[in-house]
């Protein structure tokens, strides 16, 4: 991509590295203490004489005199007249420049880059919006001809004095960039109607503080031809992300050295900004507000599309660790164990504790800005590990990576608790649309074009941040016992934060996803194994898994986890252990209590010996909220994941699961699903009257949830049924797969409740059946549907009889094969000479699936255990 040139180098090592710290060959970098001592001296003495204050130089963002040194006798960067007293010229420094805009149409909007941060090598730090620029050199002799003072020359736009401008703009971009020419002509076109030179006479220099310039700046434009092509991914694109360069040989930890860092190396963040897509899309805001805070109508869209780029910017604090940390692994020893990258990438750094616990203690405060929060963050030191990733992964370019979307999703998991912890000052909006690119404010509404595709965005916020979802929101903070209701004398209710409590989750987010970096896998130990299925010298490559082995085994590798107190540290361990609780069974009541809920009970009551409450429970559903509330890497607009991806029925539908699974340290599993059930059925809409009882009553609420928008026809069919079919319907969706439990009595057979039997059958893939993905399900398409339903149970039931001995078991039976099909496309496949069978797989699984004669013949020859599928007594078939 950028390569093809032997001036840019990426910094690797055998194994692992740092992104986006790629190091760009500076010219003629140098020591300070290199430099000509005696020439020095002598040039600082010219300066003061010329009345120069240079106790302004080298502090403050004001470069040094040695820098101005080096710029003009080392680089031949400017040239300095007068500097002899008796020489009758004014003291001048005489610079010409190319200025580098570079665009690129980034979400329809032509964007700029500029360094936004500069780290010099004398170790200060420059905020500043600086494009792509670099000084002419002066040509060798040019002294001589100047010694008698200016002459005209100098300010025309071909000075015979320095090298040619265009040379100078293959060259700032190869060297500030690492784009070689062949790749600048390749991917850039330059808009030469753009293109103007400037003059900038007796201008008082930031940099030199007192000392008087004249500029000439050659300003070019440079238009990315493709920001979708491959090659241009090294430049942050298509999506903007930020980058980083270091030029030269820069080390942070150089600037300690006694020689410190030679002059000339600098590291840059780079970062695509747009000047005017923030002012248009915060136009709509206070006016959207009002409206949807009173109900009212929405006016039409007016307003044309606008995206920004909704990724964080890395703050200045966390670039300074990533190069350090890339420093130290390219030292680290192999003998490090369990993770030498993690050991290297962790040496001597330290949680900031005092700084979480302001977090803690501001979150809610109006005045405690997302941008506050953003930097505060740095606080956490492995938020620098999400900056790392393996060697083998190819960088593709010679600019520098982009920072990594892990990054990005873990700092959105962040902004979600920022929101949700202050939901009565900012945080709905600020949850729903995010915030302004430049300033971080909320906004207040998304801009709407139907011919742009933004209308259906901007639809899904609205209706969002209208919904009613926010209180169950709180409650469930509330239940983890981040947040307080607490009443004032004056009357009224107010929402307190439990610091100590929202610290824990802080620390949590933090550390949750870093093993997700393959180069920090552990390998178990000698003394520790085994460990979950691992042995000795095994990597542990699941990432939930190798947190845990080092919570519990190498703690002191995680300083923001073992800063914690014991309580603390038990409730975010706790969240890393295999539950074995799959939401999406509980909340569509997919599998019976035993199969989704007992593994999930034993981790609370057996593993954890009651020492877990409720609250613990509650706190990994907010942890498991606002991690998935942050999935999409765009911290800046927004939880999009829940805003636009998620169906606002669903989303209530977990957090009802939330509310009710978190009681099961009180209650036991049976009783939990069907408090449950009768949640689902009595908030239902539309109304369908109070919860049912009778021997069918469990089966009717499972088939509620599992049906979902079909819920309707399916309960009616149900009563349609034959006979048979809705018997075993009723009894076979009753079993718990629990030892000693029962539903309550009146709502199931009473065999099944006084002789539990099992073992009890999970249709995988049930609810996808009823819920069909052909739209809306008729009546006669439902009746088919349950009637297949309950010849699956049935023929499960002959592969597995009844035996009291096996109430505790539970097995699946998978449906993958038919639940999209309808009962005459599998009477077709019959018709056709094939049958329906399951075919036991093992003792606790078994399959659906379409089989030929010839198949059939074989499967009984080889003595495999199968039912067929009898789907021509389906009521209605045929």
């Amino acid at each position: 991509a950028g390569g093809g040139s032997s001036s840019v180098r990426v910094q690797r090592s055998q194994k692992c590295r740092a992104m986006a710290v790629l190091k760009v060959a500076s010219a003629l970098a140098v020591p300070p203490s290199k430099l000509d001592q005696d020439k020095l001296l002598k040039f600082s003495q010219q300066l003061e004489a010329a009345g120069l204050d240079l106790s302004r130089w080298g502090v403050r963002g004001a470069k040094s005199v040695e820098h101005l040194f080096w710029e003009a006798y080392q680089q031949r960067g400017c040239f300095i007249t007068g500097l002899d007293a008796g020489s009758g010229f004014p003291l001048k420094r005489i610079t010409r420049m190319v200025k580098i805009k570079l665009t690129a149409e980034i979400f329809g909007v032509v964007h700029v880059l500029f360094s936004r941060m500069q780290f010099m090598h004398d170790g200060q730090t420059v905020e500043r919006r600086q494009v792509p620029l670099r000084r002419l050199l002066w040509q060798e002799g040019a002294e001589s001809k100047l010694a008698g003072g200016l002459v005209s020359s100098v300010y025309d736009e071909e000075c015979p004095f320095t090298e040619d401008w265009r040379v100078g703009c293959q060259k700032a971009l190869l060297e500030r960039l690492g784009l070689s020419e062949k790749w600048q002509g390749e991917h850039l076109e330059e808009a030469t109607d753009a293109y103007q030179f400037l003059t900038e006479d007796d201008i008082v220099s930031d940099g030199y503080p007192g000392l008087n310039t004249l500029y000439c700046i050659h300003e070019v434009t440079f238009r990315v031809v493709n920001p979708e092509h491959r090659a241009v991914q090294c430049i942050g694109l298509p999506q903007g992300q930020e980058f980083a360069t270091t030029e030269g040989e820069f080390n942070f930890n150089g600037q300690l050295d006694a020689e410190g860092l030679p002059i000339g190396t600098q590291l840059n963040i780079w970062t695509w900004a747009s000047s005017d897509a923030d002012r248009r899309m915060r136009s709509l805001r206070s006016e959207r507000i009002s409206r949807l805070s009173t109900g009212s109508s929405l006016p039409p869209a007016t307003v044309a599309k606008v995206q920004t780029i909704k990724r964080v910017p890395l703050p200045a604090s966390a670039a300074t660790a990533m190069a350090s940390i890339q420093t130290r692994l390219d030292k680290l020893d192999p003998k490090d164990q369990p993770s030498p990258a993690l050991q290297a990438a962790m040496r001597g750094l330290h949680t900031d504790w005092a700084v979480v616990k302001k977090i803690a203690s501001s979150i809610a405060d109006p005045g405690y800005t997302l941008k506050m929060f953003n930097t505060d963050l740095q606080a956490f030191p492995e938020l620098n590990l999400y900056l790392l990733q393996d060697a083998g992964v190819d960088a593709g370019t010679t600019s520098g990576n982009t920072i990594g979307d892990e990054y990005q999703r873990t700092v959105g998991a962040f902004f979600a608790i920022y929101w949700l912890m202050r939901l009565e000052v900012d945080g709905r909006k600020g949850f729903t649309y995010g915030v302004g690119a430049r300033d971080w404010v909320p906004l207040g509404g998304m801009p709407k074009d139907e011919e742009s595709g933004e209308e259906e965005d901007g639809v899904a916020r609205d209706r969002f941040y209208a919904d009613d979802i926010w209180t169950q929101f709180t409650q469930l903070f509330i239940a983890a016992g981040l947040l307080k209701e607490e009443r004032r004398w004056f009357g009224g209710k107010v929402m307190v934060v439990n610091q100590k409590r929202l610290v824990s989750l802080l620390a949590l987010t933090a550390v949750h996803d870093i093993m997700k970096m393959g180069l920090l896998w552990p390998q178990v130990q000698q003394k520790d194994a085994p460990y979950l299925g691992y042995s000795a010298g095994d990597t542990i490559s699941d990432h939930d898994h190798a947190l845990s082995y080092l919570m519990e085994h190498y703690p002191e590798l995680l300083p923001s986890f073992s800063g914690l107190e014991p309580e603390d540290k038990r409730a975010v361990y706790f969240t890393q252990c295999n539950l074995g609780f799959n939401f999406g069974w509980f909340v569509q009541a997919e599998a019976p209590p035993g199969a989704t809920l007992s593994a999930f009970r034993d981790t609370l009551i057996r593993d954890h010996k009651a020492e877990l409450g409720r609250q613990d429970v509650a706190l990994y559903f907010v942890h498991w909220l606002t991690d998935l509330a942050g999935a999409e890497p765009s911290p800046l607009g927004g939880c999009e994941k829940f805003v636009l991806r998620f169906p606002l029925k669903v989303l209530r539908s977990f957090l009802q699961a939330f509310d009710l699974a978190r009681t099961l340290t009180d209650n036991s599993e049976t009783e939990v699903f069907e408090n449950y059930l009768h949640v689902r059925w009595t908030e239902h809409q539309p109304n369908l009257g109070p919860p049912p009882t009778g021997d069918s009553a469990i089966a009717r609420m499972r088939l509620l949830c599992q049906a979902q928008e079909n819920a309707r026809e399916i309960l009616r069919a149900f009563d349609d049924l034959s006979d048979e079919d809705r018997e075993v319907l009723s009894v076979e969706m009753a079993r718990t797969g629990t030892l000693c439990q029962s539903y309550s009595a009146g709502l199931v057979p009473p065999d099944v409740r006084n002789s539990p039997a099992g073992p009890a059958f999970l249709v995988y893939y049930g609810p996808a059946f009823l819920q069909s993905n052909l739209g809306y399900l008729g009546s006669e398409q439902a009746l088919h549907r349950l009637g297949v339903l309950s010849e699956v149970y049935r023929r499960a039931r002959e592969l597995w009889p009844a035996n009291i001995a096996k109430a505790g078991q539970n097995v699946s039976v998978r449906i993958d094969m038919i639940k999209s099909l309808t009962l005459n496309d599998m009477l077709e496949a019959m018709s056709k000479g094939d049958v329906w069978l399951m075919m036991k797989h093992n003792d606790r699984e078994a399959f659906v699936e379409r089989c030929s004669k010839r198949k059939l013949n074989k499967l009984i020859a080889a003595g495999q255990t199968i039912q067929i599928l009898d789907l021509t007594t389906v009521k209605g078939a045929g």
